[in-house]
């Protein structure tokens, strides 16, 4: 069994792709919207609305949340009150380094407080960022700022995403102090132009990630899979060197928690 805590599955073709990729052996897929439609990734990403529009007719696959931190708070807060409520959401996604804020922020613990009212994760984009815009500020993405929130929030459950790439001794810090910090291993890989420079990337991923490993070995209980997939058309199109890493790093007990059980936990509890 596993389950893919981050994707951008959000219409027929990505899920077809995804479905392929995997070999039918990922049950849950959790998708995740952004909260600019006018955004140049590619493939395009819905806003929450869009997604839900899909998610709904697709069983296997749920919604993650999304609040832009640029428009009126409130009024999207009781909006995924109601999403929470109606069980069509699974948590909320934040994006620090794309809007210019930081996770520990007063506007930021309303959504915390909304998170743990309902025991569901806040995920935060975390590290290097996708930027063709070149609007992204890095200083709001960099992972130790969830030290703070971690303290004022400690029984809100908090999500590093993309194990805060580059910043893997910061992240591995931050899971390590915090009980309520855990991360996913997204996007840590990519596909390149050539399947050398791919392999080459992947190579050094293994090696950063062992040297988190070998310093805080108990972070090993609070990695999850993921894979940022957002289609064959995309550089975000791998998936089984993400189950690799996880098997090569994780003895057969912290498998189960990365691939299924934590997210069971957290999400799907």
């Amino acid at each position: 069994m596993m389950i893919d805590i981050h994707t951008h599955v959000s219409n027929e073709n990505i899920l077809f792709d995804y479905k392929k990729k995997s070999k039918n052996k990922v049950t849950k897929i959790i998708s995740i919207p952004y909260f600019n439609k006018d955004s140049h990734d590619i493939p395009k990403i819905p806003d929450i609305e869009e997604l839900l529009e899909f998610t709904d007719n697709n069983p296997d696959v749920y919604a993650l949340g999304s609040i832009d931190m640029d428009e009126e708070l409130e009024k999207q807060l009781i909006r995924h009150e109601e999403l929470f409520k109606e069980k069509r959401i699974v948590g909320i996604k934040l994006y620090p380094g794309y809007q210019h804020f930081y996770p520990y922020e007063e506007k930021v613990i309303k959504i915390a407080k909304l998170c743990e009212k309902y025991d569901k994760p806040l995920v935060f984009h975390s590290g290097d960022t996708f930027d063709p815009d070149n609007k992204s500020i890095l200083k709001y993405a960099h992972p130790i700022h969830i030290d703070e929130l971690a303290r004022r929030c400690p029984k809100t459950k908090i999500i590093i995403s993309h194990f805060g790439f580059p910043y893997y001794m910061e992240t591995t810090n931050m899971i390590a102090n915090h009980d309520n910090v855990y991360a996913d291993i997204s996007a840590i890989m990519v596909k390149f132009s050539t399947s050398k420079e791919t392999k080459k990337i992947q190579k050094q991923c293994y090696y950063d990630l062992e040297r988190s490993f070998t310093y805080y070995p108990i972070i090993k209980e609070k990695i999850m899979f993921g894979t940022d997939f957002a289609g064959n058309e995309s550089a975000l199109s791998l998936v089984k060197p993400y189950i690799k890493l996880i098997k090569k790093f994780l003895n057969k007990n912290q498998q189960e928690k990365a691939f299924y059980k934590l997210a069971e936990k957290l999400y799907f509890n």
